[in-house]
């Protein structure tokens, strides 16, 4: 017979707007876990992932039943209000106990099925009761019944305030004497504000109460529900000793037992106020001020060194061209000084200005280092502040705790953000091919030492040819002036004077290429700064942003 109910039982659940929605709200749930665990929360998704594990393990678990508590003080009488419900003192005959110190689970006539046995295994009720059939527990009900929540024995708190954590709908019973009992209100009403459709509240024992007293009883409970957020819920007067009311709370019970909805609309409520209170830590969302990277990409530039590089670059360019375009005769003592590059470690080119490969000397590969010096306290204590500020002015939006959660990240990322720019300077192409007009001028020079060398060997030999073997010969001349003299002086002149023209041309040229070197490391170290700082700063932004705005969603979304 169970298993001809069940099953027809679970499709209006599962189709019914209730159960729509709570499947949203866990979508929104997995949602705010992802983006948490991406953003590093550990105990503030506590509750979060608590209430997606129990809804997962609650829909699979005798779905075709709703799990109602009786909860309240000492002395408010709810084991003798479940007697009356199940018309038969149960509590007294199946438990042998002076109090409730463990809850008892009361199942409907005729229900002992092993679903029913399953729920119960996962509520760690294991103190079972079947109620007669005549009583007034609902057939698809299972009722509860809970150690008081104000007992002197901290286990049986503990027990009360877990159960109803866990059940489908709870039933508030109180007693004329504590019906306002401080605590009780503050600690577990109050707290369970957002269940209010399913919840129930009974004053117990309104036997003890005249007509007039009732009505005063009655109208200061519901004041005191209605600042509790529970506005709206009128208590149900009943008397487990007179049977009073015992049918209309039966009648409250079924109704809740017949939707089938109770376990949805409670996981749902669960739901919003776990997003509640993450919207407290996160904010609600919203946009903050654009994130302006400029001047923390300029203080990278510097702390880098992409300056030194570059003055380094129009030094290096400068000697290089002066030992391709200058008078061969001094190039040689030109190399003993050390290429600026090089001593970089900025893998520069023969003096030549080649590889031998065809590729740019400096293009080097990713795991180069440059010898470039520390740089200075001044420069890389303006990286981190320029950073740090610029994670405070895109996180002034969010609260304290998101705030500093930034803060701190990108407090670490900009702590080891030195090597990779280094790497960025290293390879970075500085353009430092040397340009073909190099090539040009030093075969001129060359041409023109040989043509001086020419004339002045031309000289030597007539000279020897006087003195040793005392002939005279008369060299060919350009109008009056011999041609070894004319190749010897020309010679000499052309190659000065090209190499001033060229030394003069290499510096204008190098001006133009340390400024061409000292965008593209400007360009390199801006990259590693978007890749490393700013874009990580800004999606982080976003997922805080998105975060709050979905949790503040869910946590208005209407009952």
């Amino acid at each position: 017979m169970s298993g001809a109910v069940s099953e027809p039982a679970r499709r209006p659940a599962r189709e019914s707007p209730a159960a729509r929605s709570l499947a949203e709200a866990l979508g929104v749930l997995g949602r705010i876990i992802e983006l948490g665990d991406g953003l590093g929360l550990g105990e503030e998704l506590d509750e979060t992932r608590e209430i997606v594990a129990r809804a997962g393990a609650r829909a699979s678990l005798a779905p075709g039943s709703t799990v109602i508590a009786l909860a309240g003080a000492t002395g408010s009488g709810k084991s003798s209000l479940l007697n009356a419900l199940a018309g038969e003192p149960i509590a007294r005959t199946a438990v042998t106990r002076p109090t409730t110190t463990r809850p008892l689970a009361v199942l409907p006539g005729g229900r002992a099925d092993d679903e029913a046995s399953v729920l119960l295994d996962w509520l760690g009720v294991d103190e079972r009761v079947v109620a007669p059939r005549a009583g007034a527990i609902p057939a698809d009900a299972i009722i509860l019944d809970l150690p008081d929540v104000d007992s002197d024995a901290p286990e049986h708190r503990l027990i009360a305030e877990r159960m109803a954590a866990q059940v489908d709908a709870l039933v508030w019973v109180l007693d004329p004497e504590k019906y306002a009992d401080a605590v009780l209100h503050k600690d577990f009403i109050a707290p369970m504000a957002a269940h209010a459709e399913v919840t129930l509240v009974v004053l117990n024992q309104a036997d003890r109460l005249d007509a007039a007293s009732r009505e005063q009883v009655s109208a200061d409970l519901r004041r005191l529900l209605a600042r509790e957020g529970l506005a709206g819920l009128d208590p149900l007067l009943v008397s487990a000793r007179t049977g009073e009311g015992i049918d209309a709370l039966g009648g409250a019970l079924e109704r809740i037992a017949r939707a089938r909805t109770a376990s949805a609309i409670r996981l749902r409520a669960d739901a919003r106020r776990a997003a509640a209170r993450l919207r407290e830590r996160v904010g609600g969302g919203g946009a903050g001020v654009p994130i302006d990277g400029r001047r923390l990409a300029e203080a990278a530039s510097r702390a880098a060194g992409a300056e030194v590089v570059a003055s380094a670059v129009r030094a290096a360019t400068i000697h290089r061209g002066a030992l391709r375009v200058g008078w061969p005769p001094v190039r040689w003592i030109r190399r003993f000084r050390t290429d600026p590059l090089r001593a970089l470690h900025l893998r520069a080119a023969s003096p030549s200005g080649s590889t031998g490969t065809g590729e740019d000397p400096m293009v080097v590969d990713a795991v180069a280092r440059t010898s470039l010096p520390e740089p200075s306290p001044v420069a890389a204590g303006l990286l981190r502040t320029e950073a740090h500020r610029l994670a405070a002015d895109a996180s002034a939006h969010l609260p304290g705790a998101a705030r500093d959660a930034m803060l701190q990240r990108m407090d670490e990322r900009a702590e080891v953000i030195g090597r990779e720019l280094d790497a960025a300077i290293a390879r970075a192409d500085l353009g430092m091919r040397a340009p073909r007009w190099w090539s040009a001028a030093s075969v001129l020079q060359w041409l023109a030492l040989a043509a001086a060398v020419a004339g002045g060997a031309w000289l030597v030999a007539l000279r020897g040819m006087r003195d040793l073997l005392l002939i005279t010969v008369d060299p060919p001349r350009w109008g009056l002036i011999p041609w070894p003299v004319v190749l010897l002086a020309a010679g000499l002149a052309l190659g000065a004077l090209l190499g001033i023209i060229g030394e003069a041309v290499v510096r204008a040229g190098a001006k133009r290429r340390a400024a061409r070197a000292g965008k593209r490391l400007r360009e390199a170290t801006d990259a590693v700064v978007a890749s490393r700082l700013i874009e990580p700063l800004r999606a982080e932004r976003e997922r805080w942003d998105e975060l709050g705005a979905i949790a503040a969603d869910l946590s208005r979304r209407e009952r």
